[in-house]
């Protein structure tokens, strides 16, 4: 019996000790299944090309092997073991095997590395059938030669397992053995529970699995760490023919990722000295080094905030500045909202460096902080996007885990953004690191010194131009800005959700600008990645499921796509081969309700057909096209309005692509904002690729500028020389100085008139029987000469002066000559410069007809406006045609130039043209002073308001140019809110037949009489201030004189400095018309916090003085104006009301200046 009991303790023991063993094996098995299932580690892309597709006869393959480092570590030690094909060797080399062998010591995060092997044909006596190390499969041969990893021919990493691959990595676990050990002892750990049901086993068990769940874990653990250090493998293949016999190349990788410290960054200072800092430790905002800009509602991307200068959107507190969106209520429950905006505009301007801010973001709804950049002179290029933009953090605010960064540029609009995502916190929970390093040709994007996007591919390009040399327009140089906006199109709007306390702020810890000793612009622009084009289907459409057979799921980001957006509210289901589309609200957009196929292969230089048949249950329309989602959503074939009916019909349409080849093109049905919710059917869809697109006619014409000389700015082409020859033997480079381009022309010795060095740009696009003149600027040492052909006739040769100098000619081709060159010839040693040349035809306005299309005009929208323009030859007989949904709040909001328009001091001008508008309102054009270097924009004919109606109606405007001589003028018509008034009423404006013709003085100028004010009608508008709507001009020469702003009823200046003239603060009025001869009543209520004097005045355009006179106000005391005067100078219906609040005396103390009701009335 003692045995019996002695033994059944054993068996107790053993049990115990069995459970024990059990639960460890478990809780081992567990950690080591958990680092198994964390085997997907991020992998680098490896890509095997091959210099052609099919081989013949002896023909080498030349194989290109090439990796991108895309993950965040370098990769090292990297071995490439690559097959040689039966009868192949590799070139040069003794064939050892089949295999060839590379190495490569390193490739950095975001670099890219790249071998060649020539694999030669063996010579033998007879030819040998071609065979392939691994099984071929056979297929239709593909239309490109470059298999990247992940598409088209299998490409395998070693931790990425692909269907049907066999992934082989030194870092596997034996996962099957663990399962069996697992199950084996859950199986045990049940029957001692069953046989046993005390407390302590089932604690104990508890307890073990605890434990086993902590060593599984440092199992991970260690096992992570052993993956980081082993050596990695991947695979990758390409399919050739030769001989047509298909083939398989392979290339097996083996290498290693650097194993990373918890604080090891990719962002390295080494070689960068710190150029500027700021810390914000001071009490206030820094003026020295930061401007505020001051806009108001809806002045960019539909935002809600206006951009104030004031201490509760924006101050420096603790040593960190916060920008702060506060909301407001007014008595009547309208809401609004104001925020701050700063940059270093020509304070802190830099070409190339890092540049890098330490911030935390607001959360919530519809916020939207930035850090980002703008070119110093947005000119340079042309106005935004063409100028470029480089948005370094940019986080909207119902998503802080995820940073932006972006870069804007090019014609059409193009981007390339990077997107960051951070694996635990928020960027409104803590401060974060946001740099960019921007050197020639590379701009690379950080978060914490981490690498998240490298962009190098990006343009410059105005339609209709070349493309400016790269890399523009990225070698300029740029300021930076902070802001935080409320609302716009792509962050949405605040809801209830959304927290105005100070969660509403964005903190800046510190902005901080490095830059290297010197920077190679040399560089050149990366050649275009291949693009793997799929083949269509059978029948030869690339639609998938065009007919609708399949009734697939529309939700699933594959194939059809049914989208909403906005305030659409639709549905959307296949049946009986045809997709019925039936919607309850269509939204306030195109988009609102939409249907989708992305992933359609467009090949550059193919012409296209684009199908479907539809109908509805009752007539409507509809929007379809082919978009560019990778691109911008640019349009391969343009939004298309197609008018459905109520039986079946069938819809065609063709356009060519000449844009570079897409594998993302995407067809789109747009069914919002029709004005109908009728059901839609649509079916038969097809794509189809139907022959060679047309290739545009390469003869040269005139440019959009009017122009005929192409590359007269010596910017185009990666020399800058592009459409231009220079006679071999003569050095001729094109200098970039300071972003100053001129073609450097260094004659050698033994130049003369018989070695002449010639300049020239052939068969230009000007028309025999017409006058033109030319222009440009030339330098060399004084005396030299620069001799001048065009169209085969020699004209005067320029003498040079030893500094850069305008030269101009006029010409005219006869009908006989067919000369159509331009050759300039130097005919002596030395150094010439040329630049800004020009071929335009001797008329005053280039192509005022139109019939050139916009050829020598400029549209001008500003993104809180929205118009279009298009030459209409439907309807016209090629007229300009504006279509307008909103005005914006300013008259050039929304304007059409003409540049370098030539007026000459002391002669008399008419300027006519032709207008209509489908609803009565004014515009008002000028030829006015270029005033993009200094914001000098005197116009000097006066600016002409007429008001348009339904019909044609001719205008015209007669002026003398008393101002100097101006070879570059502009004529603006400005057709944004005039006289401040906005209209968001969807128009058109047509314009037509613009001319401008020198004239002898007229008896009485400006033939068409202007509007003049009957007896005690009002001159001002809107002198109560009842509301800001951009019909005063406030006017502060710099901001940090002072603030200006229209509340409660008042003007109120707050005069911080009085700058160093009168007009450095000014509050303007313009165009009120005076009668010669009659009689003008001011009156107005005006204070000031502190003794000074002001003035007000009236002036003509040329700062002709009508009446004013200058105001002695005292402290705190209102004073009341009434001024009456006779107008004793001729009719003027442009003078400008304007009030000087700057330095009008020798002292001028800081003020708070208040007026109210201003008043002119003629008696």
């Amino acid at each position: 019996m003692e045995e019996n009991r002695e033994g059944r303790k054993r068996m107790k023991k053993l049990k115990k000790l069995a459970v024990m063993a059990m639960l460890t094996i478990i809780a081992a098995g567990t950690g080591n299944m958990a680092v198994s299932a964390d085997n997907g580690a991020e992998e680098p892309e490896f890509f095997l090309e091959t210099d052609k597709a099919e081989y013949s006869g002896d023909e080498s393959i030349i194989e290109t092997f090439r990796i991108q480092n895309t993950v965040q570590s370098s990769i090292t030690g990297i071995k490439i073991q690559g097959s040689i094909p039966q009868g192949y060797k590799e070139d040069g080399e003794k064939t050892e095997g089949e295999k060839w062998n590379r190495e490569i010591k390193e490739v950095k995060a975001g670099a890219e590395a790249e071998i060649t092997v020539c694999l030669a044909k063996e010579k033998t006596k007879e030819n040998q059938d071609p065979s392939v190390t691994e099984p071929p499969q056979k297929g239709k041969e593909p239309a490109k030669s470059v298999a990247p990893q992940g598409k088209g021919d299998s490409a395998k990493p070693g931790n990425k397992p692909f269907k049907n691959d066999s992934v082989k990595t030194g870092d596997s676990n034996q996962v099957s053995v663990w399962i069996v050990l697992v199950l084996v002892s859950l199986g045990v750990v049940a029957f001692c529970v069953k046989k046993k049901k005390g407390k302590g086993l089932l604690t104990f068990i508890l307890i073990a699995a605890a434990a086993g769940s902590c060593l599984g874990g440092m199992e991970t653990s260690v096992k992570a760490e052993e993956r980081e250090l082993a050596e990695r493998t991947a695979e990758v293949t390409k399919r050739i023919w030769v001989n047509g016999e298909e083939m398989m190349l392979k290339a097996e990788i083996f290498y290693k990722v650097e194993k990373e410290s918890e604080n090891s960054t990719d962002l390295s200072l080494e070689g960068y000295t710190l150029k500027w800092e700021e810390n914000f430790d001071g009490t206030e905002l820094d003026r020295s080094n930061w401007n505020v800009e001051l806009h108001n509602p809806g002045w960019v991307n539909a935002e809600l905030q206006s951009y104030e200068d004031s201490a509760e959107n924006i101050y420096v507190k603790d040593g960190e500045l916060v920008l702060k969106a506060v909301k407001k209520v007014d008595e009547s429950g309208d809401v609004s909202y104001t925020s701050g905006r700063i940059n270093t505009q020509k304070k802190q301007d830099y070409k190339y460096g890092m540049f890098e801010a330490k911030i935390k973001v607001p959360e919530g709804k519809g916020f939207l902080p930035a850090f980002w950049m703008m070119p110093t002179d947005e000119n340079l290029y042309g106005q935004w996007p063409k100028c470029g933009e480089i948005d370094i953090m940019e986080v909207l605010g119902d998503k802080t885990d995820t940073a932006h960064g972006t870069l804007h540029f090019g014609e059409p609009h193009t981007q390339d953004q990077g997107t960051y995502v951070l694996e635990e916190g928020d960027f409104s929970d803590e401060y974060h690191v946001f740099s960019c390093e921007w050197e020639p040709g590379k701009i690379r994007f950080y978060v914490d010194g981490r690498l998240y996007h490298t962009a190098q591919r990006w343009f410059s390009k105005k339609e209709g131009f070349g493309e400016v040399a790269y890399p523009a327009p990225y070698d300029q140089p740029f300021y930076m800005i902070l802001n935080l906006a409320v609302g716009g199109s792509w962050v949405g709007y605040p809801d209830d959700s959304t927290a105005f306390d100070e969660n509403a702020e964005m903190h800046v810890d510190y902005v901080r600008v490095y830059q290297k000793d010197s920077y190679d612009e040399n560089v050149t622009k990366p050649d275009p990645e291949e693009v793997d084009l799929r083949e269509p289907d059978a029948s030869g459409n690339y639609c998938i499921n065009g007919d609708f057979s399949s009734a697939e799921d529309l939700n699933d980001n594959k194939d059809w796509e049914f989208l909403l957006a906005g305030a659409g509210d639709a549905e959307a289901f296949i049946t009986d081969n045809r997709i019925c589309i039936k919607t309850k609200n269509p939204g306030d957009l195109d988009y609102s309700v939409q249907l989708v196929q992305a992933g359609l292969p467009i090949e550059y230089g193919k012409k296209y057909k684009f199908s479907f048949d539809a109908w509805a249950a009752q007539e409507r329309t509809i929007f379809t096209g082919i978009t560019a989602p990778d691109h911008n959503f640019g349009r391969y074939l343009q939004d298309t309005k197609a008018e459905l009916k109520t039986e079946k019909s069938h819809y065609e349409y063709f356009f060519d692509m000449r844009s570079e080849s897409d594998a993302n093109g995407r067809i789109e049905f747009n069914l919002g904002n029709q004005g109908s919710a009728a059901d839609v059917y649509i079916t038969n869809v097809r794509l189809e690729q139907v022959g060679e697109a047309e290739v545009p006619d390469d003869k040269k014409t005139v440019l959009p500028d009017g122009n005929y000389v192409y590359n007269g700015a010596f910017q185009e082409g990666s020399s800058r020389m592009d459409y231009w020859e220079v006679q071999e033997g003569a050095d001729a480079v094109v200098t970039n100085e300071n972003n100053v381009r001129r073609l450097k022309v260094t004659a050698p010795v033994g130049t003369s008139a018989d070695k002449p060095v010639l300049i020239s740009q052939r068969e230009l696009g000007m028309v025999g029987g017409t006058s033109y003149a030319l222009s440009f600027t030339a330098e060399g040492d004084v005396n030299k000469h620069l001799g001048v052909q065009v169209a085969g006739e020699s004209l005067e040769p320029a003498r040079l002066i030893g500094q850069e100098n305008n030269y101009t000619y006029k010409f005219t081709i006869t009908e006989e000559s067919r000369d159509r060159d331009l050759i300039f010839f130097i005919e002596e040693p030395g150094t010439f410069y040329l630049d800004n040349v020009r071929i335009v035809e001797d008329e005053l306005i280039k192509n005022g007809s139109f019939d050139a299309g916009f050829a020598g005009y400029e549209f001008y929208k500003d993104q809180s406006a929205d118009a279009s323009a298009v030459v209409d030859s439907l309807k016209e007989a090629n007229a300009a045609d504006f279509t307008i949904g909103d005005t914006g709040d300013q008259a050039w909001k929304i304007q059409l130039k003409q540049n370098n328009v030539e007026l000459e001091e002391g002669q008399w001008y008419r300027l006519t043209l032709d207008a209509k508008s489908s609803v009565e309102r004014d515009i008002m054009f000028a030829i006015q002073r270029d005033g993009s270097a200094d914001d000098n924009w005197d116009p000097y004919s006066g600016e002409k308001i007429v008001k348009l109606e339904q019909e044609y109606q001719s205008f015209r405007l007669e002026f003398q140019m008393t101002k100097p001589t101006d070879l570059r003028s502009i004529l603006s018509i400005s057709m944004g809110a005039v006289n401040g008034i906005r209209i968001t009423e969807p128009h058109q404006i047509v314009i037509d037949n613009i001319n401008l013709e020198k004239i002898d003085e007229p008896d009485e100028p400006d033939i068409t009489p202007p509007v003049v004010p009957t007896p005690e009608e009002e001159l001002i508008i809107q002198g109560d201030f009842s509301e800001d709507n951009g019909v005063w001009e406030k006017y502060i020469f710099d901001p940090e004189y002072g603030t200006m702003q229209i509340t409660d009823g008042k003007f109120i200046c707050e005069v911080k400095n009085p700058g160093t003239e009168e007009w450095h603060l000014q509050l303007k009025q313009h165009n009120l018309f005076l009668e010669k001869g009659a009689v003008y009543e001011v009156t107005m209520r005006i204070q000031s916090s502190a003794s000074r004097t002001v003035k007000w005045a009236l002036l003509s355009q040329s700062y002709e003085w009508y009446g004013g006179e200058e105001l002695e106000l005292t402290e705190e005391e209102e004073k009341q104006v009434c001024y009456t005067f006779t107008v004793d100078k001729e009719s003027d219906p442009s003078i400008d009301f304007v009030l000087s609040m700057g330095k009008t005396g020798d002292i001028v103390p800081e003020s708070v200046i208040e007026v109210d009701d201003i008043s002119i009335i003629k008696k």
